[in-house]
């Protein structure tokens, strides 16, 4: 089922951990910081070969094989194929079409089963129609072969990703994004103030986190904290949000909170004004504090949201924001539940800090 799979359940870091034990690529994980190890894969080869075609490449998608129960409407998981390109597009024929691949998907169809191009046309219609007769019914997923195998563990797989609300691209795709976020349990909000930018004209490197907030979807406060920073916080940013130096001397640094706040996001969708700053600041502040990123969240973004409920062309800005993180994060709750009850919304939105 399209988006119903492992890969859409377990983190970028585990998918890229699966895929290394299973032979999809030479670059072994290490630790949770996003590092790798390369050289050979887990069988010990320094090559890798596609299961279906045996062709010899230097990396492989990672295809999920399952197995249907029409009747008790069971996905169960049955194992996996390491797959090169070629091969991959022919089993996703739909995305294959999409991506303007439809030739050189039928050509590999026809190529390693020997068939006619009237006999893969026949495949592809026969497969198609069986995806359209599924998809009209909720098959539950069992992936018990996952820990069976101790491939993953139950505490890295998160069955509650599946109901993340799809892409904004228009207004309707955003009355359904912020409506299904409002009814997920798992879903927070989540804002930062900073030191600066880690981007753009006035980049810091040295940018961190020194205020953060987290509330859930129904408005109770999970988290608020300021930090006291590593480096001093510049003048110009002071005058953007008012947190001056003085006013965090004593408080506690991000890393002796840092267990707290990851306790809370683990396995959650989080939801931020601008999901592209936040997680990177987020993840820029780890790094200046030797901590691993966290790895168990998925990221939402409301100011793409935004974006597509006003049909505009640029970002807009956070109506009623103040630069400060609980303040934005109720900021940004509103917005949500104004576009999930198609309100008009007049004030723009941007946010950097």
């Amino acid at each position: 089922m399209w988006g119903k799979n492992v890969r859409a359940i377990v983190s970028n870091m585990e998918w890229s951990r699966l895929r290394w034990k299973l032979g999809a690529t030479l670059s072994q994980p290490v630790g949770n910081n996003g590092g790798a190890m390369l050289g050979t894969s887990s069988l010990g080869h320094n090559f890798l070969f596609c299961e279906i075609c045996g062709s010899r490449v230097d990396n492989l998608h990672l295809h999920e094989l399952w197995e249907f129960d029409d009747t008790k409407l069971i996905q169960r998981l049955a194992g996996f194929k390491s797959l090169c390109e070629e091969c991959h597009n022919a089993i996703h024929f739909g995305r294959a079409s999409m991506v303007g691949l439809t030739d050189k998907a039928y050509a590999q169809l026809i190529k390693i089963n020997g068939w006619t191009e009237k006999q893969a046309k026949e495949h592809v219609r026969n497969a198609l129609a069986k995806w359209r007769e599924r998809e009209a019914f909720h098959y539950r997923l069992d992936i018990s072969l996952l820990y069976e195998n101790n491939l993953v563990s139950k505490k890295q797989v998160h069955i509650g990703w599946l109901d993340r609300p799809r892409r904004v691209r228009d207004r309707p795709d955003a009355l359904s994004w912020s409506q299904t976020l409002l009814s997920l349990p798992n879903a927070v909000i989540l804002d930062t103030e900073t030191t600066g930018l880690i981007e753009g004209f006035e980049k810091n490197t040295n940018a961190e986190v020194i205020e953060l907030a987290i509330i859930s979807v129904g408005g109770e406060v999970l988290y608020n904290a300021r930090f006291k920073p590593i480096y001093k916080i510049p003048e110009h940013v002071i005058e953007i949000h008012g947190i001056t130096n003085e006013a965090l001397k004593k408080a506690p640094s991000f890393a002796k909170k840092y267990p707290e706040i990851l306790k809370i996001l683990h396995g959650k969708i989080v939801v931020a004004c601008n999901s592209r700053f936040d997680q990177k600041i987020i993840e820029n502040t780890c790094r200046l504090h030797n901590l691993n990123p966290p790895e168990d969240l998925i990221w939402e973004c409301a100011m793409w949201a935004y974006k597509g409920y006003q049909r505009s062309p640029q970002f807009l800005r956070l109506p009623n924001s103040t630069h400060s993180a609980l303040a934005d994060c109720i900021a940004t709750l509103e917005l949500i539940r104004k576009m999930s009850k198609d309100e008009k919304i007049s004030h723009p939105f941007s946010k950097y800090f």
